[in-house]
């Protein structure tokens, strides 16, 4: 009995280790752990922070909506080829889009000779063509420190100090050209290229939360509930200031077109976001404690303490459904895809059709969202674990304990699992089938930019068609007519002219509004 009882003590502590791969006590995550989960940890980094006089105060991440760069990849017999044009020659020079498709040209002959040399008869790899967007992670100290890195290699690009030390530094935010920052009651407006301050300027009143920064205009919450807005170009020029009834509170989120903040009062506005001019307001039932979450092309979502999840119209600012968890909710909301997820203040995830607004499953026991794709979401648990769900079902499929790491970042921009701490601990992870970063949200525009500068794959030159004969094109030129079949009975061409036509009906004009 009593070797019965030491076995058991004995095997206690493994228990736990069976469930969930632990860490080192800093909260690094090694790559045999990760790999365990098919994941890979791109990079790691620790920023400079004073841990005795201050820490991370927030990050925020920024998707280029115009800056790209091309990757060419092969893959054959296990291996990667990769070709970038960002990939430099002997003399220090990028070798561009061209020269990147040139070397993978060569080296897929290089790949189709060695397969003759072997005898083998297998297809021949294709020349897969990848367009990167420039991904950048913002982070801010309580000491007014703000750091640029580089999401997807984990370097530093720049690091700037604004304000005074003493005084409370908000969560960044940035589009391609500016990063803004509030220190105290300032907002510092600086280039995203080198961090060189371009203006600040005092707001109005005391700032509820960070400010939201569009390509042409910053916005900035304040306690009252007012949200003041400033020019980017042109900061002299006078600012409108929205009001709203409750608090801000919360950092605003940009879309496309548009910019929307909540208040505690319940109220969710929706503004221009292009020029000055607000769009509608909706009501809840409670207060919303949370950022909303845009879905392209024209949803909103937004969770209350009413424990409601409600799908506005972007354009229109109609409710189109809101379902019902019965839990208050704090989360922010989260639209991947064709699902949307809230997950309430008991530690239930729910994943709902965004569509219809049905529920599709529930899982317990998660507390926030971290990053997710069409396969895998994950999600932090009410233990402080990372765990891994099936997009799908709502399965869990594996637990990584993180140990220290306090400030995950969600990240609905891209696939990436960025997980952080305040003391300036900052480690990226991505499925291992994924070496390219899947941004969810890009604009037309940037997919029409980048579209152009993809060059044609190899092989034969297909036959050249007249611009717009695709029928989904509105504005492209009309299909060409199939040619009528040849008559039974040519005309005879020494007989008399065939009688003109009967003028045909004018058409009504189209409805430009229809």
């Amino acid at each position: 009995m009593r070797f019965r009882l030491l076995s058991l003590v004995l095997a206690l502590p493994l228990l736990p280790a069976a469930a969930v791969a632990q860490v080192s006590p800093s909260g690094l995550i090694s790559t045999e752990v990760a790999r365990q989960f098919g994941l890979e940890r791109m990079w790691f980094t620790h920023l400079h922070v004073d841990r005795t006089r201050g820490r991370i105060a927030g990050l925020h991440m920024h998707v280029s909506d115009t800056l790209a760069h091309t990757v060419f990849q092969i893959t054959h017999d296990g291996r990667r080829y990769v070709f970038s044009q960002r990939d430099r020659d002997a003399f220090g020079n990028e070798i561009g889009v061209e020269g990147a498709q040139k070397l993978a040209d060569e080296q897929l002959k290089a790949i189709e000779t060695a397969m003759k040399t072997a005898g083998k008869n297998d297809p021949l790899p294709t020349i897969e063509t990848f367009i990167v967007p420039q991904i950048t992670l913002y982070s801010t100290s309580e000491r007014g420190t703000v750091h640029s890195l580089d999401a997807e290699t984990g370097r530093t690009r720049w690091t700037k100090s604004v304000g005074r030390p003493t005084l409370p530094t908000t969560a960044p935010s940035a589009c391609d050209k500016y990063v803004g920052v509030l220190n105290g009651s300032t907002l510092y407006i600086m280039l995203s290229a080198d961090g060189s301050l371009v203006w600040n300027r005092p707001v109005v009143g005391a700032p509820g939360a960070g400010p939201a920064l569009t390509d042409q205009l910053a916005f900035v919450p304040m306690i009252s509930g007012q949200i003041e807005t400033f020019m980017l170009a042109d900061p002299k020029h006078p600012a409108a200031i929205y009001k709203s009834f409750g608090r801000a509170m919360v950092q605003p989120i940009v879309s496309f077109n548009s910019v929307a903040w909540p208040t505690d009062a319940g109220n969710l506005y929706v503004s221009l976001a292009r020029e000055p001019g607000m769009r509608y307001r909706v009501q809840a039932k409670d207060a919303i404690n949370s950022a909303p979450a845009f879905l392209p092309p024209d949803k909103i979502f937004a969770t209350s303490l009413d424990g409601y999840l409600y799908c506005v119209n972007e354009r229109r600012g109609n409710v189109l459904w809101r379902f019902t968890t019965g839990e208050p909710i704090s989360h922010s909301p989260v639209a991947l895809g064709s699902t949307a997820y809230a997950i309430t203040d008991r530690g239930n995830m729910f994943a709902i059709s965004a569509s219809e607004g049905k529920e599709l499953w529930v899982q317990s026991g998660i507390r926030s969202y971290v990053a997710g794709n069409d396969k895998r979401l994950y999600c932090i648990d009410v233990g402080g674990n990372l765990t891994i769900l099936e997009t799908a079902s709502g399965s869990k499929l594996g637990t990584i304990g993180v140990g220290q790491l306090d400030l995950p970042l969600m990240n609905v921009e891209t696939d990436r699992i960025i997980l952080a701490s305040t003391t300036g601990l900052i480690q990226c992870f991505r499925e291992s089938s994924l070496p390219f970063p899947v941004a969810h949200f890009r604009s037309e525009a940037a997919a029409a930019a980048t579209t152009t500068k993809t060059p044609p794959p190899p092989g034969p030159t297909p036959t050249p068609m007249p611009m717009g004969t695709d029928l989904n094109d509105p504005f492209g030129a009309p299909k060409p007519a199939t040619p009528a079949p040849p008559a039974a009975n040519p005309p005879d061409p020494f007989g008399a002219p065939p009688a003109p036509a009967a003028p045909a009906a004018p058409a009504a004009p189209a409805n430009p509004f229809g």
